[in-house]
């Protein structure tokens, strides 16, 4: 079985939404397709692999994916003003969870917050999880330009932690934009540094000292930590190491190179690696897939790699 942890989707009444805007994110329709401006120099599609469940499911048969965890594309609604970020918030969940329901068995969710008002977005992440059923949170790696650490936000972190589901951690339009004049930069290195900031910034900041069971899943096989870990380590002054606070994480699977996803898999062994794919933003073959089962590990192992780890975390009978 193949249980795909990060894949996507887009809220095709959102997407409309930014039609209107004035300043990025800004929607526009071209062709027939609509393609989201999130930044000078970065144009997301917003096609059917992304917003028809349909076409989505023709690519994960072909990609032998069984479920995936559904999250919101970027850009997610935490880019956009108090009221109106926690608004869209419920209405991408709301679609999400229509979706579940109308392909039962093919598709979870990841429930998005707007990081609005901070009572309101509590709320919200009660309702993804006690009403709408979702397996956990996602978090974006900054929220509208603020760092993932803010006091602000704690709140929202320690009720994820109370309920004992995940938070799955998401690039976006990075922090730092200077030098990032085109996609390829951007998606193809921005992208992976700011997860990676946004990582080290929460360890630092103690929230997982504070919340020691807040479960937390690092995409892309670590970013660029797993590249850095010694230089980072070498930095740090009276605290835990990287890998103490690592011990405490999962990783997904989502790499294009065999060798940094076997790097990360050594650092971390079998048991915190979850399947994931990306998808629509990886072709749909069984790419990634086939580098797992390179990995050197037990069939066992593969197991925990391919469902077992997410289902444990995900609390799946």
């Amino acid at each position: 079985m193949h249980f795909d942890i990060h894949s996507h989707f887009l809220s095709p009444d959102f997407v409309k939404h930014l039609t209107g805007r004035s300043s990025m994110p800004r929607a526009v329709q071209e062709g027939g397709q609509y393609f989201i401006d999130c930044a000078p120099a970065l144009r997301m599609g917003a096609g059917p692999r992304i917003m028809d469940m349909d076409a989505k499911l023709k690519d994960l048969e072909t990609m032998d994916v069984d479920i995936s965890v559904l999250s919101h594309g970027v850009p997610g609604p935490e880019v956009l003003d108090v009221d109106e970020a926690d608004y869209w918030a419920q209405r991408i969940n709301d679609h999400l969870a229509g979706l579940i329901e109308s392909y039962p068995n093919k598709f979870l969710g990841w429930g998005t917050i707007g990081f609005g008002d901070p009572q309101r977005s509590v709320a919200e992440v009660d309702r993804c999880i006690n009403e709408l059923g979702f397996k956990g949170i996602q978090l974006y790696s900054n929220i509208g330009g603020r760092v993932v650490d803010s006091p602000e936000f704690w709140p929202v972190y320690q009720r994820v932690a109370e309920l004992g589901v995940p938070m799955n951690l998401h690039p976006t339009i990075p922090i730092n934009m200077n030098g990032m004049d085109s996609r390829s930069l951007i998606s193809g290195l921005g992208f992976m540094y700011d997860t990676s900031l946004a990582t080290i910034r929460l360890f630092d900041s103690g929230v997982f000292d504070q919340l020691p069971t807040l479960k937390f899943i690092l995409p892309h096989v670590g970013g660029v930590l797993p590249y850095i870990r010694g230089r980072v380590e070498r930095q740090r002054e009276n605290k835990k190491t990287v890998a103490e606070y690592f011990d405490m994480i999962y990783f997904d699977t989502v790499s294009y190179n065999f060798e940094s996803l076997e790097l990360c898999y050594r650092w971390i062994g079998p048991e915190r690696l979850l399947y994931g794919t990306d998808h629509p933003f990886t072709e749909p073959t069984r790419f990634i897939a086939d580098m797992v089962e390179r990995l050197e590990c037990t069939p066992e192992e593969l197991e925990m790699v391919f469902h077992g780890n997410a289902e444990r975390l995900l609390r799946i009978a």
